[in-house]
């Protein structure tokens, strides 16, 4: 039984692949498998090509929550929205304040307009010269600074909206509407899936062999989407290993498919063709009377 099998499996691999004997030392011969191509499965996982944790520059009670988990949203759309009273008050006592301070600068310009002249016609003395433009000099400076805050305000309250940064899928919700958030807190998650990626990692003795280009096109599957695949493009790999598992780890994109559902967090399978590796060899023993065999 055991002949029987062992030469099935010879009979085999004379079908299916080129192979070629030759004479090798007087004790054996030395079967190498010539030409050969295959492809190496490697395992992976299912990205979005952007996703992002989102949350307010500003802190405050929510009034609006139009979106919920798996929304999909497009760019500059609103998520959310804190109460703007407090900000739109702050904004009109910085306007009034404003007023007020260049009412103050104008009658200082003035004031450093007549020192001036008298200054130059010897009229005045120095001292009162600087006086006054000493005065004019801070209340320009107090219109300057009212400015500032007023455009800080205005951005503080520009932030009281929170809209998408790019079109996507809302994937998860932290805060519910009319509660307390604060300034940073993370409300929504947000994923474009519009583009996957997938990635996948190789040890070092394997990506040492085999040179690495932009664009090198590989074949992907998921084992939950059985007999569906579809094509995908490096874009992206590590040029230092995993200190643990001494690894690379090895992005590939490809936008996401109409006719099947792929998420992320799927798991993957890679297809890469190895058509450059060397020459395979075996050694069998050799047999008596053997002639060498092409094929």
């Amino acid at each position: 039984m055991f002949k029987r099998n062992a030469t099935t499996i010879f009979i085999l691999l004379l079908l299916l692949l080129p192979v070629s004997f030759a004479a090798a030392t007087e004790n054996n011969s030395k079967l190498q498998i010539r030409n050969s191509s295959f492809n190496q499965i490697y395992p992976g996982t299912v990205f979005a090509s952007r996703q992002a944790k989102l949350a307010f520059r500003v802190g405050g009670p929510l009034i609006k929550v139009p979106v919920k988990p798996g929304d999909k949203v497009k760019q500059g759309q609103l998520l959310m929205q804190i109460d703007s009273r407090d900000f739109e008050d702050s904004i009109h006592v910085l306007e009034a304040q404003l007023a007020g301070s260049e009412s103050r600068r104008d009658h200082a310009q003035r004031d450093f307009d007549r020192a001036q002249t008298l200054f130059d016609q010897h009229v005045s003395a120095t001292a009162d010269f600087d006086r006054a433009k000493s005065a004019f000099d801070s209340a320009f400076s107090g219109v300057q600074s009212i400015k500032a805050q007023l455009q800080i305000a205005r951005h503080k309250l520009k932030d009281t909206k929170l809209v998408a940064p790019y079109s996507g899928v809302i994937t998860s919700q932290s805060a519910e509407n009319y509660e307390m958030v604060k300034s940073g807190q993370e409300v929504l998650a947000i994923q474009d899936i519009s583009t996957l990626e997938v990635e996948i990692k190789i040890p070092e003795n394997e990506i040492a062999r085999r040179p690495l280009k932009p664009g090198m096109k590989v074949t992907v599957d998921f084992p939950a989407i059985p007999d569906r695949s579809v094509s995908a493009t490096l874009i992206e790999w590590n040029l230092s290993a995993d200190p643990i598992t001494r690894t690379y780890a090895l992005r590939f994109s490809f936008p996401a498919p109409t006719n099947i559902h792929v998420l992320p967090g799927m798991t993957a399978e890679v297809s890469i063709a190895d058509n450059d590796g060397q020459p395979s060899s075996y050694y069998i023993p050799e047999q008596k009377n053997a002639s060498a065999i092409t094929m």
